[in-house]
């Protein structure tokens, strides 16, 4: 990137935040009202849209964004309509994202401290090298970990055989191999993300898919985060070689995931051809790929960003239409699937029942050995609650105990009970499977004593029907048996959302003690929320902590700037002091952005020059720590030339071949400055309009927002307008979502039975996710023929158990009747009421309305059940709730049960 596109980005990203500050002087919103709705200091505010200070993360800027169009709307005169024009279609995502590439920091708030950056391999250990390629034909099925099958009446005879059944290709098989295919004629390097549940079929079908596809490439498979880094950190991977990344959602969770995922971006701009084939669950996907709210730990910037290059496939959970008729064909011939198909009649769930799902669930819950199933009850909840690594068997046998009622406890034998309880939660099932397995070491052959591995079909199962419980006190005792800091500090958060605030911090600083410094800003978020950051001995403890730990002073400046955001609005002398002496440490350490707090801290005590030297300072480190950025592709470079020779000149036509427009598509979408903002109508000015063409379609293919209509405009231009008009419908019906929602915006008043045929498509063939979008357009539509057919649509999802349908409907019924100003006590309308007890069994939120509905009516007994479980649920914000309910007349007894939390059982912790 050169110097001059690195500048733009700034420039853009700055005159933007100078817009949002223009219209907020037009609308005449506060500072301190903004300040307080965004959730930053107002000097923060104000060095964004009054000094054009680029902020470090994005959302708050996107949240400011939307509080300010949000107030332009309301009747402030004609002045602000060309400010709301511009600003409604700022990306701010994809222009920050420009900006940190520029700066050559697209990295998380961790990273930037050094605790998860981009790290080379350690040179004071010996790489571990992985496994030489082979070829792909040589790779078994049991090797890529495809999971075994249930024999049939034909193979009763085998003993633990690895049973494969005849494959049957489903939709979305023709397609993961037409993505292949492309890959290997036109070279490039990619990712493909196959997204399903456990046992649906991922692994399947890309073993499938690569053997038939490209058998004679060579195949590595890393099995750990640590062994991508040391595969990708030696040699170059060599062209045709498929990287085989199976259950990648555990690889970029473990403690070399970020490292991993940066360099498995970097190989995604080599030439290849090179196919990088994942597996993920899809909650695992959803938790990857949301950004953090503020003030939390971004443990996966390089994750997200890696997901954000890759193609992603869904894998369906049931057989269904074709290739359940072909199941059933092949079945009535092959008595080994004759019974699959019998027993998958109802829902179509062939490859769960052939991979013993429903028995693995069977054997968890209807245990008729109560030790068993306390050990794998334990197992499930430690997954669940963020337990990566493999779980020690003393921990399990700890753990246990809480699960026990006391009785059982009573009548175990101390000297077998845990052995026999082992032997339960090992006993294989249908000769495919068990629930705790053993694991392999990293290198070598025979398990690792000691240790064991949870059933992934009970992890997602399993671990989904205990959501909103919380585990006993002795699982939370035994967490001193967990060796990985970054498992416990997961666990304290989640302990910390449950309001489990004392076990939290014990969790905490468990992590700290085993080396996760993250845990310091976990536990200051942790003080924040409570308010145990307002006492002195709380606030103390944690600068302590902060000073202990060496992660290049990002500790010193998340609490640091936490403080003083706090000391500024209070006007705490004390706490000012304390925040402007860590934020100076986090300056001498090294960690530049604590400069910007603590000058204003400084300017608020009238040290305005020093503050403005601070500053320069900062920005000139800035400058000089800019990491080299990443050459740039070279269709970018020979597009660049062109633009840059005099009009007129002599010149020859760009060639491109199909992966240098991949490539330089996939950069584009990140980072859209490394080419004129221009460049489409500049190249096809000179007759590169095929060039122009194939780019845009690529850039489609990343998931670009804007790229369907841009190409859309281009096509009108160049007089191919039965093109353009077929361009949006086509690109919606091979699954853009993008498509749907813009042809639903353009549609609704026109063509409503068009609109509605669309939504219903996208439904039956299970894109809800976009109906949902779409119908949240649709609502906020002041036509009325918008709403009526969102209302439809989303009635008819919530009937089916959508609860994130039952919850849009909720938002849009409360404000309706909000509208009609109902008298205070007004009990809840029974449509909404209906929808919320629907939406309960999955959703915290619906929880606390009920409670709260169940005050209004006098029923305190229901409102602290309602309130309770949405806290079970991970809401620690309804602890608030509870504690008005029961202490209504103490604010000082509500502030003692907020600040000191529940103990495992529910009961109210002590002070602590």
């Amino acid at each position: 990137m050169t110097e001059r596109q690195k500048d733009e980005a700034e420039a853009d990203f700055r005159a933007h935040l100078l817009a949002l500050g223009e219209l907020r002087r037009l609308t005449k919103v506060s500072w301190r009202d903004l300040a307080g709705q965004v959730g930053v200091p107002k000097s923060t505010l104000e060095s964004w849209l009054r000094d054009g200070k680029v902020p470090d993360e994005v959302d708050q800027v996107k949240k400011t964004a939307r509080l300010l169009l949000a107030a332009a709307r309301r009747p402030t005169g004609a002045s602000t309509a060309s400010l709301m024009v511009r600003l409604d279609h700022v990306d701010w995502s994809r222009a920050h994202a420009a900006v940190q590439a520029a700066r050559g920091e697209g990295r998380s708030r961790s990273a930037r401290a050094g605790r998860a950056q981009r790290v080379q391999p350690h040179r004071d250990a010996p790489l571990q090298q992985s496994a030489p390629g082979r070829t792909v034909s040589s790779w078994t099925a049991r090797q890529l970990r495809v999971h075994a099958a249930v024999t049939g009446e034909r193979r009763q005879s085998g003993h633990g055989e690895f049973v494969l059944p005849a494959y049957v290709p489903r939709a979305h098989d023709a397609q993961v191999r037409e993505w292949l295919g492309r890959l290997a004629q036109d070279g490039g390097t990619q990712l493909m993300v196959l997204l399903g549940g456990s046992c649906t079929g991922k692994t399947r079908t890309a073993f499938e898919a690569v053997r038939e596809v490209v058998p004679d490439w060579q195949l590595v498979y890393p099995k750990t985060a640590r062994a991508v880094v040391d595969l990708l950190s030696g040699p170059p991977v060599p062209a045709r070689t498929v990287v085989w990344l199976d259950d990648l959602h555990r690889l970029l969770a473990e403690q070399d995931g970020e490292q991993a995922a940066v360099l498995l971006r970097e190989l995604l701009e080599r030439p290849g051809p090179v196919a990088a084939v994942a597996t993920m669950w899809p909650q695992n996907y959803q938790t990857l790929e949301a950004t953090p709210y503020g003030g939390q730990n971004d443990h996966h910037a390089q994750a997200r960003a890696l997901l954000a290059c890759g193609s992603m496939m869904e894998v369906p959970e049931a057989f269904t239409g074709r290739a359940w008729e072909e199941f059933q064909r092949r079945a009535a011939s092959d008595a080994s699937l004759l019974g699959v198909a019998v027993a998958a009649a109802e829902d179509g769930a062939v490859t769960q029942i052939l991979a013993a799902g429903p028995e693995l669930m069977a054997h968890w819950q209807r245990a008729p050995h109560v030790y068993g199933k306390a050990v794998i009850t334990a197992a499930i909840d430690a997954r669940r609650l963020g337990v990566r690594s493999p779980l020690p068997e003393s921990f399990l046998r700890e753990a246990a105990a809480g699960y026990l009622t006391p009785r059982e406890r009573a009548d175990a034998d101390p000297t077998s009970w845990f052995t026999q309880a082992l032997e339960y939660a090992r006993r294989p099932i249908k000769q495919v499977t068990s629930a705790l397995l053993s694991v392999a070491p990293p290198a070598g052959m025979g398990a690792v004593p000691g240790i064991v591995d949870l059933a992934d079909y009970l992890e997602q199962h399993a671990g989904a029907l205990r959501w909103d419980q919380v585990p006993p006190a002795t699982f939370f005792e035994a967490a001193h048996h967990l060796s990985a800091g970054e498992d416990l500090e997961r666990l304290a958060l989640h302990a910390f959302s449950r309001s489990r605030y004392r076990i939290a911090r014990d969790l905490y600083l468990r992590a700290l003690g085993r080396g996760n410094a993250d845990a310091v800003e976990g536990l200051s978020f942790h003080y924040t929320e409570t308010g145990r950051i307002l006492a002195p001995h709380g606030r103390e403890e944690l600068a302590e902590l902060a000073r202990a730990v060496n992660d290049g002073g990002y500790s010193l400046w998340y609490l640091g700037s936490t403080l003083a955001s706090i000391g500024l609005d209070t006007q705490d002398q004390e706490i000012c002091v304390l925040a402007a002496d860590l934020l100076a440490d986090s300056v001498t350490a090294g960690y530049t952005d604590a400069a910007y707090p603590l000058a204003d801290l400084w300017r608020a005590t009238g040290m305005y020059e020093a503050a403005s030297v601070l500053i320069a300072h900062a920005r000139q480190a800035e400058a000089d720590a800019s990491a080299t950025p990443a050459p740039l592709p070279t269709l970018a470079v020979k597009i660049q030339d062109v633009l840059d020779q005099p009009t007129g000149s002599g010149r020859r036509g760009i060639e491109a071949t199909p992966g240098e427009i991949r490539l330089l598509a996939h950069r584009l979408a990140k980072v859209p400055t490394l080419l004129p903002w221009d460049w489409q109508s500049r190249l096809a000015e000179l007759g590169e309009t095929d060039l122009v063409e194939k780019l845009l379609h690529a850039l489609i293919e990343t998931d670009s927002h804007s790229a369907l209509s841009r190409l859309e405009r281009f096509l009108d231009e160049q007089g191919r307008g039965e093109e353009a008009a077929s361009l949006l419908p086509t690109a919606a019906e091979n699954g853009n979502d993008h498509a749907v929602v813009e042809l639903v915006s353009r549609w609704y008043r026109s063509q409503p039975e068009q609109t509605r045929s669309l939504l219903e498509r996208c439904w039956r063939t299970g894109r809800i996710r976009v109906v949902l979008s779409a119908a949240r357009l649709l609502l906020k539509q002041p036509w009325p023929a918008g709403p009526r057919l969102a209302e439809e649509l989303l009635n008819r999802l919530a009937q089916d158990g959508s609860s994130a349908a039952q919850m849009i409907l909720v938002t849009w019924h409360l404000e309706q009747w909000q509208q009609s100003k109902p008298a205070a006590g007004t009990p809840l309308p029974p449509v909404i009421l209906t929808l919320l007890e629907q939406a309960s069994a999955h959703v915290t939120e619906a929880r606390r309305l009920l409670g709260q509905h169940a005050l209004v009516i006098g029923d305190t007994a229901q409102a602290e059940h309602f309130f309770r479980s949405a806290i079970d649920g991970g809401d620690y914000t309804v602890l608030a709730d509870l504690a008005r309910l029961q202490h209504p007349d103490s604010p000082a007894e509500q502030t003692q049960l907020t600040r000191c939390g529940l103990e495992a059982d529910g009961t109210t912790s002590p002070s602590w």
